[in-house]
């Protein structure tokens, strides 16, 4: 919090890791990391000879940082501790569902949709249209949040600063552990799916369309509102491209010590908008699903203990 206050990027996005290792993340080994270290001459001549070697740097005379690429890294956490960090989350999330949003909300007012560490709501709340002469009221219309949909006030009063940022301005408040921090706020939002949305907004003293899609490199790819629109519509898939640089491994020739390292660039494509299916099959015995495939029906499968 203290290095967003002061906008130190370097030491955010380094807390950012810390608190994600915390919460569970490092119970998945699925990262590769680069290791540095700084050795003396002889040290880093003797580490040219090991295979996960990279590159290395002169700083001094006698002092080098030598960069290696590790197969693997390793989880010190326990998968109890993994398993238990997740599902305690999924437990607060369901806990602000059942125990707060239906019982003082309107739900005949709202769609929702969510998943286990993000959500979005559609509210029928006031609506105010902008005009050149009502630019303030526009703006903060669209800061209502569930002003206009409370049916409990009493409720929503007494619980409400336990999940929502109540002091304006203070990050402490907004990041609070199990609290919700409000990422968007906007007049229109289509949201496919968690994670993938477009939302008309005001940002920056103007007013700006956001998308946001999972995995795609949106400063690479040129998505607009009428590609989701399509998607929805039409059934349109739209593709994304993604670049990134990467270093590639040349084969040991006979007689070379090392490997060698070369810069190249790597294409990916993927498909950054399609159609999605969220809904299960649920089986005979009332407590095994299996996905949903068009055609096959509960009766497709053989239900066996």
């Amino acid at each position: 919090i203290e290095a967003i206050k002061v906008k130190n990027n370097g030491l955010d996005k380094f807390c950012k890791m810390i608190l994600n290792a915390s919460y569970g993340s490092d119970g998945m080994n699925t990262e590769k990391y680069n290791k540095i270290k700084l050795l003396t001459r002889d040290k880093t001549i003797e580490a040219h000879t090991k295979q996960s070697w990279m590159n290395d740097r002169k700083l001094a005379d006698n002092l080098y940082a030598v960069q290696f690429n590790p197969k693997n890294c390793r989880c010190n956490t326990c998968l109890q501790v993994a398993y238990f960090t997740l599902d305690n989350a999924k437990y607060w999330y369901l806990n602000f569902i059942y125990n707060f949003m239906y019982k003082c909300l309107d739900m005949t007012k709202i769609h929702f949709i969510g998943d286990t560490d993000s959500a979005y709501w559609a509210i029928s709340g006031k609506q105010v249209i902008k005009t050149d002469s009502n630019q303030q009221a526009y703006e903060d219309n669209l800061h209502q949040g569930f002003k206009y949909v409370i049916k409990d006030q009493q409720f929503y009063d007494t619980n409400a600063k336990y999940y929502f940022p109540t002091i304006d301005g203070d990050k402490q408040d907004e990041m609070k552990l199990l609290g919700l921090s409000i990422e968007n706020e906007g007049d229109e939002m289509i949201a496919l799916a968690p994670k993938n949305y477009y939302i008309h907004t005001f940002k920056h003293n103007q007013l700006t369309d956001i998308i946001k899609l999972k995995d795609v490199n949106l400063r690479q790819n040129s998505i607009c509102k009428q590609d989701v629109i399509d998607n929805i519509v039409n059934g349109k898939i739209t593709q994304g491209t993604n670049m990134r640089l990467g270093q590639q491994a040349d084969q040991l020739q006979e007689g070379q010590l090392s490997k060698t390292y070369c810069m190249s660039k790597m294409k990916q494509s993927k498909n950054a908008l399609t159609g999605i299916q969220t809904k299960m099959i649920v089986l005979k015995n009332s407590q095994s699903c299996v996905p949903f495939i068009y055609g096959l029906t509960a009766d497709s499968y053989i239900d066996s203990c």
